[in-house]
């Protein structure tokens, strides 16, 4: 398949779609929504509305609608995580390529149901959607880490943290919908952005915090160990397996959005809050401004990435659904961890 105009299917018309179709128009004519679901037909009417797109109350009218007349060659998936896995085998059935937002699953035993699709239909492109893998800072971090302007790599630290009052009476965080809170939300992105920057972890401790009662955790401070360097990143020369990384999440807190990378010849920081700056240190504390392109254009970058993966099968930093597994299985652990405490 050429290049062309990608179309979008969005299931899902909360919050998180509102991201993914400002992407959809900032990238020119690479992209367009063709349809919208949810189960909310004022929802869907409104958002399928600004791309003159067809709306539909389930993902059962989108693919009965779309294997009579093709309008679509891809979806992106985002609803509550419960309710994915009968969404991602409708998709994949019917050979419709899927981009899931994270996490993968609110469950590990539903991350690996939905992996296993994955397997099962695997001439069928499928990614989740970390979409701080496409940050350009994340990438000028490595490519100078990889040229040695740090040193070698011994910790990483994230915090991706905020207050958000109304999340206490959302599905954000209802265990039975959203399986967990703070960390397998912004967490899960800090889990995933670790394997991408320095190889999969080992979870070796995790303290839960819960301020709303009969809900899941407001705030989540973990310790990962890494693994084998990833070969996704381009500072493997620089990473040796144990790299720590510490994550912070947090849903009741001041607003902290962070990336540091710490070497043993100086350290990266860089602060979503001041998108176009990425900061070096040297050991004598002797400090460096260095101006990058900001994060805003990462869920554009992840779209049409997922697009040139499916047209032109090219090589990807998407995340696949067994990447989304393994952070699932990260979540499993911590959350093991934190309650024995």
């Amino acid at each position: 398949m050429a290049d062309g105009t990608f179309r979008l299917a969005i299931i899902g018309a909360g919050g998180i779609a509102g991201a993914h179709a400002g992407a959809v128009k900032a990238s020119g004519d690479r992209l367009t929504i063709t349809a919208v679901v949810d189960l909310n037909a004022e929802s869907a009417q409104k958002l399928a509305g600004d791309f003159g797109a067809r709306s539909y109350a389930s993902a059962a009218e989108l693919f009965k609608a779309n294997k009579a007349e093709k309008f679509i060659d891809g979806v992106v998936i985002c609803t509550p995580p419960s309710a994915r896995i009968a969404i991602v085998e409708l998709a994949l059935k019917q050979g419709v390529p899927v981009l899931s937002e994270k996490p993968l699953a609110h469950t590990f035993a539903d991350a690996k149901k939905l992996a296993s699709l994955a397997k099962k239909y695997k001439k069928t492109p499928s990614f989740v959607g970390y979409c701080h893998r496409f940050v350009p800072a994340v990438h000028d971090m490595l490519r100078m880490t990889g040229e040695g302007k740090i040193g070698s790599v011994v910790r990483w630290e994230n915090a991706f943290a905020c207050d958000l009052p109304g999340h206490e009476t959302k599905w954000f965080s209802d265990p039975k919908k959203a399986g967990g809170g703070a960390y397998l939300d912004m967490g899960s992105h800090s889990v995933d952005l670790f394997h991408f920057m320095c190889g999969v972890s080992t979870t070796l401790g995790a303290v839960f915090s819960h301020k709303w009662k009969g809900r899941t955790e407001t705030a989540a401070t973990v310790l990962l160990k890494s693994g084998k360097p990833s070969k996704t990143n381009a500072a493997g020369a620089n990473l040796k397996a144990g790299v720590a990384g510490s994550v912070v999440s947090g849903w009741a807190e001041s607003s902290r959005f962070t990336v540091a990378l710490v070497g043993d010849k100086g350290s990266f920081f860089y602060d979503y809050e001041k998108p176009a700056e990425l900061i070096f240190k040297d050991l004598l504390g002797k400090s460096e401004t260095i101006t990058v392109e900001s994060h805003d254009v990462r869920f554009a970058r992840q779209l049409v990435a997922f697009a040139d993966a499916v047209q032109n099968k090219a090589k990807t930093n998407l995340a696949s659904f067994e990447d989304g597994l393994v952070a699932a299985k990260a979540f499993d652990v911590a959350l093991k961890l934190a309650k024995k405490k």
